[in-house]
């Protein structure tokens, strides 16, 4: 029995059965799990296309260190452990959301400049050097370079 049982006591006395009162171990190992479990389903946010793909790196960062203080509290299920959990889980969504939203105003800024330059023969060409992107009707007018050089490879030069 660890020192957050008789704290809760009252809750014991009052009919509610809490995990964290019936069974510490399993509290420490949902906390654990649930945490761990985070890290790649943060990690696929940017598959969505919600976020930028920046959001993966600053979302590892702050569910490592929320894994962390659940592998404290696993191992050592105390109040400071469980205070120090508890304290970063009330934080933890607003820093995440707060990467989320920046992730994703990025991710405009990055389309929208995309658009502004959308047309643009010499930008398209500095983005897809020589040989990078097979020919086909779209890349002879963006790529001109790229066409060439596809061309030359196949023995058909233009």
């Amino acid at each position: 029995s660890s020192g957050i049982n008789a704290e809760y006591g009252d809750y014991c006395r009052a009919g509610y059965n809490m995990m964290s009162v019936t069974d510490t171990a399993l509290n420490g190992r949902v906390s654990l799990r649930n945490t761990v479990a985070l890290i790649p389903l943060c990690i696929a946010i940017p598959f969505t296309g919600i976020s930028h793909c920046s959001f993966s790196f600053y979302s590892v960062v702050v569910n490592t260190y929320f894994s962390y203080l659940a592998w404290n509290f696993y191992k050592t299920p105390n109040k400071q452990t469980a205070r120090e959990l508890f304290r970063f889980s009330l934080v933890y969504l607003p820093i995440l959301f707060g990467f989320l939203a920046i992730g994703y105003a990025f991710k405009e800024r990055t389309a929208s400049d995309q658009e502004k330059h959308h047309g643009d023969k010499q930008y398209m060409k500095d983005l897809c050097p020589a040989g990078v992107l097979p020919a086909t009707a779209a890349t002879d007018q963006l790529c001109p370079v790229a066409n060439k050089a596809h061309s030359s490879v196949k023995g058909t030069a233009s």
